[in-house]
């Protein structure tokens, strides 16, 4: 199978400048330029994996960390476009088991600041309907088994880079938080 890129109409957002979407788009459209790369050498190679047993396990990690480096960054990019207001039944979820929104979105703040590249996901299993917020570094490590992914935000530098500096992180943070598109997060959720 074939993957194409998704397109994302983002109007205008505060604190997150078009040039930044640009750039942080191109980085998203090499993801699935190279899923379609690997699967594609991966499907070569299992052709003789005897021959090819090094090589087939090394594109199978690498086939992972595309994967999830081109859907991380579809969610991230649906979640984008919005006011930042949070309502629904996840966010009456959220609100009870953390406490409060506020109470959330302070977790996720405090873990997006952790040293470092990566992610903050809010993952929800489904197997016993709890939510959990969870860092993730490079994309195929550290993923809950089982759990769907509800919200993503970036926090790899290559995100906001280009309208904050590292030390600035929190800022882009807050702007991300005010420019998110809660329907596609609860859509998730609800899907």
């Amino acid at each position: 199978m074939t993957y194409t890129e998704q397109t994302f109409t983002l109007p205008e957002m505060p604190g997150l400048s078009a040039k930044q979407i640009e750039a942080h788009l191109k980085l998203y459209a090499g993801y699935v330029k190279n899923v379609n790369a690997v699967a594609e050498k991966i499907d070569e190679y299992k052709k003789d994996s005897a021959t090819h047993a090094i090589a087939l396990s090394e594109l199978t990690r690498r086939y992972a960390f595309e994967w999830n480096g081109m859907r991380l960054h579809e969610i991230y990019f649906s979640g984008l476009g919005g006011d930042g207001s949070m309502n629904g039944s996840l966010a009456e979820m959220i609100g009870e088991y953390y406490g409060s929104i506020e109470a959330w979105k302070n977790e996720v703040k405090a873990i997006a600041m952790m040293r470092g590249i990566g992610w903050v996901l809010l993952v929800i299993d489904r197997a016993t309907n709890t939510l959990r917020n969870i860092w993730v570094s490079d994309h195929e490590v550290a993923h809950l088994a089982g759990c769907d992914v509800l919200f993503a935000l970036d926090v790899w530098e290559h995100a906001y880079l280009l309208d904050y500096l590292p030390a600035q992180r929190a800022d882009y943070v807050a702007a991300f938080f005010a420019n998110l598109n809660w329907s596609a997060i609860e859509a998730r959720f609800q899907a």
